[in-house]
């Protein structure tokens, strides 16, 4: 059972007290404001640094797909097209264990809480368009080449990017769809075009 006043919350319990916020409730009582959860990222509030490292990672993140793209068409020949993914996968989960324990344990990040129940629903689905790609990636490696593969997926992908920035589409933030935006996809599409007939 818990007591409350006007400026401490004891946990009769416990012995704890627990400090009220500015708004007259305990930290750990306060009602949660509507409009202050979700809220978009701005990538122009990090650094210059930060976000040039977050690209260097991105291009390495980049040539890490079309390494797998080769790595599970070779195993879909000794393994079977539907086996490819599946261990693609299950050696992805143990990898984001590792990294998840290691961002608890290590980096000290804050473990999920109650407020992981507030997710929309569409936040849970995004393994499932992993595994859609990865398995399209199987059947079509072998049939088109890992580098018309990958420039159809990447071209695909910036544009979707693009069209959710414009939009702000997922709680991503709004960036508008520029004119030279547009330019720099169509020149994708142009590229994917090179690629693939020649």
């Amino acid at each position: 059972m818990t007591t409350t006043s006007a400026t401490v919350s004891v946990n009769s319990s416990t012995g704890q007290r627990t400090l009220p916020d500015e708004s007259g409730f305990p930290e750990d009582t306060a009602p949660v404001d509507q409009d202050q959860k979700a809220k978009p990222v701005n990538p122009a509030q990090f650094s210059f640094t930060d976000r040039l490292v977050a690209c260097i990672l991105m291009a390495f993140s980049g040539c890490c797909i079309a390494v797998q793209a080769g790595f599970n068409a070779t195993l879909n020949i000794y393994a079977g097209r539907s086996f490819a993914p599946f261990v693609s996968f299950a050696v992805a989960l143990g990898c984001c264990l590792v990294f998840f324990i290691f961002d608890i344990l290590v980096l000290k990040t804050p473990r999920p809480t109650s407020r992981l129940k507030e997710a929309p629903w569409y936040a849970w689905v995004g393994g499932i368009l992993g595994a859609y790609y990865v398995i399209v990636n199987v059947l079509t490696v072998a049939k088109l080449g890992a580098g018309t593969v990958l420039s159809i997926f990447v071209c695909a992908q910036v544009i979707s990017a693009c069209v959710m920035d414009h939009f702000g589409l997922l709680g991503v933030a709004k960036r508008k769809y520029t004119i030279w935006r547009i330019l720099g996809s169509l020149g994708l599409v142009g590229c994917v075009a090179v690629i693939t007939i020649f």
